[in-house]
């Protein structure tokens, strides 16, 4: 009992310094998936919402989401306790307080070649794959021959006599071998068969990861993910107007061109309009509907996080709160809730 006491004192002293009029607070939101969006009824969500709920609801606040006006400045300006989600930049910190961030965003590419479905089907039916699928049956097919010779005459009844059915016995039994299923229904009994049995378990514990880096790799189409900046060389790039990519693109002097938003974006590179889409990489997976492939970079990290007024006295009990969730799970759970392969 002692103890809980202690562990809340701190924060108790941090909600003694909120003042009284702060207890509904006025939260200005930004339009930006998948850190807050709108519903088709009206329902606020999004990495940022859920969390500063969370954090708000564990300091015992309660507040009012609204639209934000403009930029988070002019937000602020108008009155807004809180803004979110906002880019922390130094001259964004000049003029408001920031929170601890709650992510760390980076650099994405959308393009067509990352079309799932397609890019299965085209591998599959690829004359490589087909090289590759032949290749794996001969050989399973001599490992099975061998060991049906030596165990043809004492082991009758799992490798039969006959020739055809004698084959068909040795080459079910190499290939449960080699995925390593082994059911059981085949196995050499002879001295030499169980020879060439654990060498042939050796040796497709290599040939099997070979074969499954194979089919990984046909499978996805063959293709490898985009390299920024090497691979936009002589694509037609688009981003968002105003945005972080659009600030990259210009800064590494790549062509590109500007649309108003990353939905914009998005649809050009669907519509063969341009070859690939740059934008945050969170909002990208966000905005996409499996269609494109999603290429994740590490350039260009954005801190996520909260602004309020410069001289707010929530500032250091909302980062307490934000930490709590973060040390705890949390703020990872509600990410890969609204970002599935987070």
């Amino acid at each position: 009992m002692l103890r809980s006491a202690a562990r809340a004192a701190p924060l108790l002293l941090l909600l003694a310094s909120v003042p009284a009029a702060a207890q509904d607070l006025r939260v200005a939101v930004i339009d930006a998936p998948p850190f807050a969006q709108t519903g088709p009824e009206g329902a606020r969500t999004g990495i940022a919402v859920d969390l500063l709920r969370l954090a708000l609801d564990d300091l015992g606040l309660s507040a009012t989401f609204e639209d934000a006006d403009g930029t988070a400045p002019a937000a602020l300006a108008d009155g807004a306790d809180i803004v979110l989600p906002v880019s922390a930049s130094p001259d964004l910190a000049r003029t408001a307080a920031l929170t601890v961030p709650i992510y760390t965003a980076t650099l994405g590419a959308a393009d067509a070649g990352g079309g799932r479905i397609l890019a299965v089907l085209q591998g599959l039916a690829s004359w490589t794959f087909l090289r590759i699928v032949l290749g794996v049956c001969a050989l399973l097919l001599v490992v099975g021959a061998v060991v049906w010779l030596l165990e043809r005459r004492r082991n009758d009844e799992m490798f039969h006599p006959d020739l055809k059915r004698g084959l068909g016995d040795g080459f079910w039994w190499a290939g449960v071998t080699l995925t390593t299923i082994g059911y059981g229904d085949k196995a050499p009994a002879t001295t030499a068969g169980r020879a060439v049995a654990m060498l042939w378990m050796l040796t497709g514990l290599a040939v099997s990861a070979s074969l499954t880096a194979a089919v990984v790799s046909m499978a996805s189409g063959g293709q490898a993910a985009l390299s920024l900046p090497g691979d936009l060389e002589g694509q037609r790039v688009v981003v968002a107007e105003g945005g972080a990519a659009e600030a990259y693109v210009r800064r590494v002097g790549l062509p590109y061109e500007a649309v108003p938003d990353l939905v914009a974006a998005l649809a050009a590179v669907k519509a063969k309009d341009a070859d690939v889409a740059l934008g945050g990489a969170p909002a990208l997976r966000a905005a996409s509907d499996g269609d494109l492939r999603i290429t994740e970079t590490r350039l260009d990290p954005v801190l996520v996080t909260f602004a309020l007024p410069k001289d707010s006295d929530l500032r250091q009990p909302l980062d307490v709160a934000l930490l709590t969730l973060i040390a705890s799970g949390t703020a990872q759970d509600v990410a890969r809730r609204y970002l599935p392969d987070e």
